[in-house]
């Protein structure tokens, strides 16, 4: 889907038409709503359905998205499907992660994060096999054919992990089920809020406020309001301890720094997709294939830094200030890439090769790091809450990234991120010795 949803958006034929900005938004958009919703997708699985079956409904709620975009049904259909996809998202995404971490719960730093890389590293090789047969069926034939190939490979995962007994024991339960009194006080709260929001959202639309762009700038106001209010929330827990309050602050660092590097590395799907049909010589191959970069290199760099992780002590901080310096240089590598394409010319497919190779080894230094980090300083009940806000971390870059990007263009737009990324990478560098202190590391 990040492969080709740009494309698909744009193309007056057999997609939706849309201008180059708005798609770029609306794509920032949809992968920001993906990973919202993995802050009530890791709290349903905490508090009412255990991780199993909260991820057993995210696929099921996946695949009717994918149906629904198959289904040739116009606008409408397209965001109907973008929304079950996004809500199904929300469900899975933070629920297998957690799964991998109850796995390797007694084991050390170095072999969980190990562990979390070759998960990492196993999706990457289903998205790269999936964005070159979705791809080329989508340029080829038909972008609705090349979502119901995606709807087929999805079924086929959803009956194998359905199928599949090893988890049940281990994920079958909420770690901290919800009580009859709370249960009460929780619908008391969120009805009324739920509906004022609906209110307020149809009385916009109706007198001509509500705008995809006034939508899109305050999507991306609420991806970063909501996770400081849910680490602020945890903070505030009476059964917490000065330890877990500790290593809640160094995660909101930690936090802040994830959303400058996926800033970045979301607008791959998006902005550098286009960037590369106008200005990129892709030597006869599908444009979309460019985006399977990302997962051959991060599925080829993965099985290394895991067994460097497995046998030299880095610190958590000490990745993501790695991760962030070298996903901030790839796009100032684009930055001169640009430049060079400015007037018209088509540059060497190799410029996107050092972009991916910087792009995607920065991404295996913070992301499963990140994963892993969020299960070790997660209070006692909620894991998956906690992995869910990491999950936020890459909903506010991709929401402000995209934002971004409708304002800014080319060699500046890749200058002014990858520069604040870089600068952020060493801020962190320097702010390591305590932010190990607060992780115990």
């Amino acid at each position: 889907m990040r492969a080709v949803l740009a494309l698909f958006l744009i193309d007056s034929a057999d997609g939706l038409g849309m201008p180059k900005t708005v798609a770029v938004g609306l794509v920032g958009a949809y992968l920001s709503a993906c990973y919202l919703a993995a802050l009530p997708g890791g709290w349903i699985a905490d508090r009412l359905t255990g991780a199993r079956r909260a991820a057993l409904v995210g696929s099921v709620a996946i695949l009717a998205g994918h149906i629904a975009l198959a289904l040739e049904a116009g606008a409408g259909g397209v965001y109907a499907g973008l929304l079950l996809i996004a809500a199904g998202t929300g469900l899975q995404k933070p629920n297998m992660t957690a799964m991998v971490g109850k796995l390797y719960a007694d084991r050390s730093d170095g072999e969980r994060d190990a562990a979390y890389s070759r998960f990492y590293a196993s999706i990457n090789a289903g998205g790269l096999v999936a964005t070159l047969l979705v791809g080329w069926l989508g340029l080829h034939f038909s972008w609705h054919l090349a979502f119901g190939a995606a709807a087929l490979a999805m079924a086929f995962s959803l009956v194998s992990f359905a199928l599949s007994g090893s988890l049940r024991e281990l994920a079958d339960e909420p770690e901290r089920p919800l009580s009859r009194p709370e249960a009460r006080a929780l619908t008391v709260r969120v009805l009324p809020a739920v509906a004022a929001v609906l209110a307020i959202a149809v009385a916009a639309r109706s007198t001509g406020v509500l705008t995809l762009d006034h939508t899109l700038t305050a999507f991306a106001a609420l991806t970063v309001v909501v996770p400081a209010l849910c680490i602020g929330r945890l903070l505030r827990r009476k059964d917490i301890d000065a330890r877990d309050r500790a290593g809640l602050r160094a995660y909101a660092g930690l936090f802040a720094a994830a959303i400058a590097f996926f800033c970045i590395l979301d607008l791959a799907a998006s902005n550098v997709q286009l960037f590369a049909a106008d200005h990129v010589d892709m030597m006869g191959l599908p444009v979309t294939w460019q985006a399977a970069l990302n997962p051959i290199v991060t599925v080829a760099f993965a099985g290394v830094l895991a067994a460097v992780w497995r046998r030299v002590k880095v610190s958590s901080p000490a990745k993501f200030s790695t991760g962030l310096v070298l996903g901030g240089s790839s796009f100032l590598l684009l930055a001169l890439a640009a430049t060079r394409a400015a007037g018209g010319t088509h540059i060497s497919l190799l410029w996107l090769v050092g972009l991916y190779v910087l792009l995607s080894t920065g991404e295996l230094f913070l992301a499963p790091t990140g994963l892993s980090i969020s299960h070790k300083l997660a209070p006692a009940g909620a894991g998956s809450q906690l992995t869910g806000i990491f999950f936020l971390a890459v909903a506010a870059g991709d929401a402000i990234g995209s934002q971004v990007a409708t304002h800014l263009t080319g060699a500046v737009l890749y200058l002014a991120l990858g520069g604040f990324a870089v600068l952020a990478g060493l801020a962190m560098t320097a702010a390591t010795p305590r932010l190990r202190l607060l992780t115990g590391e």
